[in-house]
């Protein structure tokens, strides 16, 4: 049974037993991986804009999971662009992680009328957390939840939010 660092671990917390979930930008894609394997979610996709990432995510299913395991079949391995690689309200939470604020905010931007179909976001900025935070309250979507988790020495911001609502000043 594999593990997820502290960060990931941090991540996975906030996803509810029986959510589905999207990976964007998913690297090696442990998160969700794990998050089949523990049975908390019954449906993973795991996106990359590019094909050599993308290649890497294949290599880690292939590594968790045996060939005749059930579980891949959960996991879905999708080449595109933020949420474009996704239908509109395809899945329950929505994570983007390991990007800068201004990556995820171009990521959430893109397609409005697709961003609020999805239930919840777990999004974690690398750098710029105060213009993630910005456009976020300027869409009037809702933070449900903050926290940050400690990788390599470095804090990393954890923000948990869904569209719609208005959010308190």
């Amino acid at each position: 049974m594999k593990r997820l660092n502290a960060r990931l671990q941090a991540l996975a917390a906030f996803i509810e037993p029986g959510e589905s979930v999207a990976d964007i930008g998913a690297d090696h894609g442990y998160l969700p991986l794990w998050l089949v394997q523990e049975g908390v979610s019954p449906f993973v996709v795991l996106t990359d804009v590019e094909a050599g990432p993308l290649e890497k995510t294949r290599e880690s299913v292939d590594r968790w999971f045996s060939e005749n395991d059930s579980n891949k079949a959960l996991v879905s391995l999708r080449r595109g662009d933020g949420l474009s690689a996704l239908n509109a309200g395809e899945v329950d939470a929505v994570v983007v992680a390991g990007m800068g604020g201004e990556t995820i905010v171009s990521i959430l931007d893109a397609d409005i009328s697709k961003s609020v179909s999805f239930g919840k976001y777990i999004l974690q900025p690398r750098t710029k957390t105060n213009v993630l935070k910005e456009w976020i309250l300027k869409n009037m979507w809702v933070i449900i939840s903050e926290t940050a988790a400690l990788e390599k020495g470095r804090l990393c911001d954890i923000i948990v939010c869904k569209p719609g609502g208005k959010n308190d000043d």
